[in-house]
């Protein structure tokens, strides 16, 4: 008689064991927040050992008002210094992230954007608990946004530099990620697609408007988003012979947009594209109908096709010309081949 053995294995035991710890320590560092790595008291131990004297906060925070007010008087390259001074002297103060800010304003006046920007980055990576931190992402924005309208930063500040709008891609990309739930994250995404469109990225740019639908669906962009899908969808369709994986994606986000947004202004636009897309995969089905009927004698296959035809646009000219072709299969009448074809062509009407 067997003996039945509820007591879990030790190996089975430890693996379980192994996942849990994996499972909790993927939680913690899928956050996007530095300071949410750590529990409440490895956090505060952290602060503590990185966290500068009385003494040095103080004397950062002078020389923060220092370069304010030479800032004020119109002196940035003064002002920069000092500020780059507190950075490099007091990393670990409060005051080091204001100077970074600072920095990186000074930097945006100068049209520095690439450079005004990463030093905003810094901002976000060293210094989370930094109270500004929605001005920070603002700037960024502004920053990459700029650089995406083509504007040239400045080399030593008067010299400008080559178009960098692929630059803008990877700025807007950090936007997203450094705040996801923030008001810019949908404005980022849809601006990545724009650039991307307008570089012939057209992988980038559906994955950027797909993520935007999924993620921000109550955003204001989304009707936007549905509505770009669909037009690149339907851009990638070359004719009726090709690319009907394209065009049945595009009639997808049509047919979403309408019914998720039936008061849209572009409602009627929408309908029409949608219409026009749906008689390019009825006339593709209907050739698909037609090579296995002339060609392959093999009407079972034939009528599939047509009723597809029929069934996606039954109002098209393809719809129309699919019923003609299953009258004549039902009628039993064979398809005109060679000669009997061109005496059809020739005395058809």
């Amino acid at each position: 008689m067997a003996i039945s053995n509820n007591r879990m294995h030790p190996l089975k035991y430890l693996l379980l064991v192994l996942c849990f710890i994996l499972v909790t320590s993927l939680q913690a560092a899928l956050s996007l927040k530095p300071s949410d790595w750590f529990k409440n008291n490895e956090l505060e131990e952290l602060k503590a050992f990185n966290a500068a004297t009385q003494a040095e906060e103080g004397e950062a925070v002078a020389l923060i008002e220092q370069g304010k007010t030479k800032l004020e008087n119109g002196s940035r390259r003064s002002a920069e210094r000092i500020f780059k001074k507190v950075t490099k002297k007091y990393p670990t103060t409060i005051a080091a992230g204001e100077s970074l800010y600072l920095r990186g304003k000074i930097k945006m006046a100068n049209a520095q954007w690439i450079k005004a920007f990463d030093l905003l980055q810094i901002i976000i990576e060293e210094h989370p608990e930094y109270p500004k931190f929605d001005q920070v992402i603002a700037a960024q924005f502004e920053c990459a946004t700029v650089v995406m309208e083509g504007a040239r930063s400045r080399l030593f500040g008067i010299i400008p530099t080559f178009k960098q709008e692929t630059q803008s891609i990877l700025q807007f990309e950090r936007i997203v990620r450094n705040a996801p739930y923030g008001d810019y994250a949908p404005l980022a995404l849809m601006n990545i697609a724009l650039v991307a469109q307008k570089l012939k990225q057209t992988e980038l740019s559906i994955d950027a408007l797909d993520r935007l639908i999924n993620f921000y669906p109550q955003s204001t962009l989304a009707p936007d988003a549905y509505f770009n899908l669909a037009e690149t969808f339907a851009d990638l369709v070359q004719s009726y012979e090709h690319d009907q994986g394209a065009t049945r994606k595009s009639i997808s986000y049509y047919e979403d947009f309408i019914a998720l947004f039936p008061q849209s202004d572009n409602i009627g636009i929408v309908e029409a594209r949608l219409t026009e897309m749906e008689n390019s995969l009825a006339l593709s089905r209907l050739h698909l109908g037609d090579f296995y009927y002339r060609y392959r004698n093999n009407n079972t296959a034939a009528l599939v096709f047509y009723n597809e035809a029929i069934t996606i646009a039954p109002q098209s000219d393809a719809a129309a010309e699919a019923t003609l072709r299953i009258a004549r299969i039902e009628e039993g009448i064979r398809p005109a081949k060679g000669a009997r074809l061109l005496r059809t062509l020739l005395f058809a009407n």
